[in-house]
């Protein structure tokens, strides 16, 4: 009887034992010896790894949720832009939800898993639909030398960024309200407006998606969801330029979008302004669609009018600065319906405002029902922790432009272009040298645009013109305005202009100068130096410890925060847990484990002032009322106020305020000389 070769035998059977038997025994002796990896790594890493997990879980079960409402609405759209559609109007509609629970007090990890695994189950196939879109995304096929630069630079320049906010999170604002409201509500269970934080009274959309974040995984998901808003602003600003104006514009509209420095920054913090500039931009794309069918006398599909509503409603439900965005939009519809009647045009107008109201309303009753203002804190005087005296405060009229250096306001676009700077007053933004500038030469190329190009491109300066006037009238007004980052919100618009302008200079080459050719040489050197900026940034933040778990999250916040950090850390560990501590030009609080009152608006002390006089026991007998034992004092910042002089802080003020730290507390920590923690004379030390 013959064996078959091919059938192993027993010796075969042992011999392979054996073999892995004694590699699996000496790998795994050997890595009990050489550890490759400890607790802390496994631990920093798996929470990561998680954050991770959850914004990516958040966003498909939005990208779900807006595909069942919105029906077969995007069937015609492109993979990618209709995953962008549906995910914005998902999240949008995620963060109503919470807002709900908020609304009854069910503000807890327990419901929030509850309501994403009920819908999951719901929207399963909707999921499925999401993820059978997402694997037929490929990457634009670059087709020339700088348009694989640019492909190269994008890339690198948003790994970077997606790695840095993987970080804890350590923005200015994140830390005053974006993530302290969110933690706030989590504690409470509900939506609440505990302490003097006007922030908590802007519209909410964003901070519900952190909640939910917080909630279901922890802190770090917040920065995530808003790097995710950036990627979706990108989708859309190129889908944009895509359908208008032609591939070429697409490419060249995304590099100016991500020319924007400060954008990259913003994408990194728990932040709104990236939200913002996707539902603008996409409010912007929907009545794009909608127009199409319009000029031949169509009405065009009501449903992407419905959209554009959403959308604005988002808009209103982030920021107070876009109030503008359905107005602009608004015009725009009555233009492309001036020969349809007014019924028409009434009818579609309310559709907008109806839908976008519907949005918009349950945050204005949930402000109405914490602050007794549904604006809070604008307008009205009446509302918590508010009065005349604090509205003037936060507005400052009659500190701007108008009044300081009318001509500036002719030149305000290219000053914040060259001169703006991230971290300082001036502008308080970076955002590059090709994105505003391209938008001017479209006056150069207009001639050249064709006659339905220069319909859109109309409508889309409409747009910019609008908000941007905004803006100007802003910084006219008051200095508490100087900032380009109110204006992000239509640089989706913008870079989609500047991109038709540039692809357009095409029409100006000549054979002794092909100056397209110069422009791109030179848009290209200047996102070399951006990148390179970007890459010094990256290596100075340093962010790869704290991801891969080689660096704890406290010693993270110690390197990034410095001496706040430090004082926050010997705040809760030292004071006794029923301390309640009034900070003093220290606007952030997110840290605190035992209660803290943040100076939200720098205006605690010359509040105090303006109600009690330069009475210092006035000012503490109302203190110890408020249940406050101790005082932080941010010395550092006090001192810059004073240098910069813009705050009206007098003589007697600050004698005011030394004499009531000398007379009414004890000190009892010097922190770096940077912060001074006192405590009332008759609670003691601790």
């Amino acid at each position: 009887m013959h064996h078959n070769p091919f059938t192993p035998q027993p010796k075969w059977w042992v011999k392979v034992a054996a073999v892995f038997l004694w590699l699996f025994t000496v790998v795994a002796v050997y890595f009990w010896a050489h550890k490759p990896f400890d607790a802390n790594i496994v631990t920093g890493l798996g929470r990561s790894l998680l954050s991770v997990a959850g914004w990516l879980g958040i966003t498909l079960l939005g990208a779900a949720l807006g595909r069942r409402v919105l029906g077969g609405l995007l069937d015609d759209e492109w993979p990618v832009t209709r995953l962008a559609l549906s995910a914005g109007a998902g999240l949008g509609l995620l963060a109503l939800l919470v807002l709900g629970l908020g609304a009854v007090g069910l503000l807890l990890p327990a419901v929030a898993w509850g309501l994403v695994l009920a819908l999951g189950g719901m929207l399963w196939r909707d999921v499925r639909a999401s993820l059978a879109d997402l694997r037929t995304v490929r990457l634009p096929r670059p087709v020339s030398g700088f348009q694989r630069w640019l492909a190269i630079y994008g890339f690198v320049s948003l790994l970077l960024t997606f790695l840095t906010a993987l970080t804890p999170p350590t923005g200015w604002d994140t830390l005053v309200y974006h993530l302290t409201g969110p933690r706030l509500f989590a504690e409470a269970r509900r939506l609440v407006h505990p302490i003097d934080l006007p922030y908590l009274g802007f519209p909410q959309l964003s901070e519900m998606q952190f909640t939910l974040g917080l909630l279901l995984v922890g802190e770090r998901v917040a920065p995530l969801l808003h790097f995710g808003y950036g990627l979706l602003a990108l989708i859309i600003t190129t889908s944009l330029a895509k359908c208008a104006f032609g591939n070429r514009v697409a490419w060249l509209a995304a590099a100016l979008l991500l020319s924007v420095p400060t954008l990259f920054t913003l994408m990194t913090w728990a932040y709104v302004d990236a939200a913002l500039l996707f539902y603008t931009t996409a409010a912007f794309y929907a009545f794009l669609r909608w127009r199409e069918g319009a000029p031949e006398g169509q009405p065009g599909n009501w449903r992407w009018l419905l959209l554009v509503g959403l959308y604005c409603g988002f808009c209103g439900g982030i920021k107070y600065t876009a109030v503008l965005i359905p107005v602009a939009l608004g015009l725009s519809i009555v233009w492309v319906s001036r020969r349809d009647g007014i019924r028409a045009i009434a009818g579609r107008l309310a559709l907008v405002a109806l839908v976008a109201a519907a949005v918009v309303l349950p945050g204005l009753l949930e402000n109405l029902l914490t602050t007794g203002n549904p604006v809070y804190p604008f307008f009205f005087a009446n509302g918590i922790y508010w009065d005349e005296w604090r509205g003037w405060w936060y507005d400052r009229p009659g500190t701007g432009l108008a009044t300081t250096a009318p001509w500036r306001l002719l030149i305000a676009p290219l000053e914040a272009t060259v001169l703006g700077t991230r971290g300082t007053v001036f502008y308080e933004a970076t955002i590059g040298p090709l994105l505003l500038p391209s938008v001017a030469l479209l006056a150069l190329v207009w001639r050249g645009l064709k006659r339905e190009e220069r319909a859109v491109a109309g409508h889309m300066l409409l747009f910019f013109g609008v908000n941007y006037v905004l803006w100007l009238n802003g910084l006219a007004r008051t200095a508490m305005l100087l900032r380009t980052r109110f204006l992000f919100l239509v640089f989706g618009v913008a870079a989609v202009l500047g991109g038709v302008a540039l692809d357009r200079l095409r029409g100006l080459r000549r054979s002794q100068l092909a100056v397209d050719w110069v422009v791109r040489m030179v848009a290209g050197l200047t996102l070399v130096l951006l990148l390179f900026s970007m890459s010094v940034e990256f290596l100075e933040t340093n962010p790869l410890p704290v991801i891969l778990g080689l660096e704890s999250r406290e010693d993270y916040l110690t390197r990034r925060l410095g001496w706040y950090y430090a004082t926050i850390e010997y705040i809760n560990q030292e004071l006794p847990s029923d301390a309640l501590v009034l900070f003093l030009w220290e606007p952030r609080s997110y840290h605190c484990q035992v209660e803290c009152r943040p100076d939200a608006m720098l205006d605690r002390w010359l509040h105090s002032v303006h109600i009690y006089g330069h009475s210092t026991e006035a000012i503490a007998d109302a203190w110890r009322a408020e249940g406050v034992t101790h005082v932080l004092l941010y010395r550092t910042g006090y001192q810059t106020i004073i240098e910069a002089g813009f705050d009206p802080v007098t003589e007697e003020d600050r004698t005011t305020l030394a004499t009531l730290l000398n007379k009414e507390m004890t000190p009892i920590k010097d922190l770096g000389n940077v912060y001074e923690l006192y405590v009332f004379q008759e609670t003691g030390s601790p």
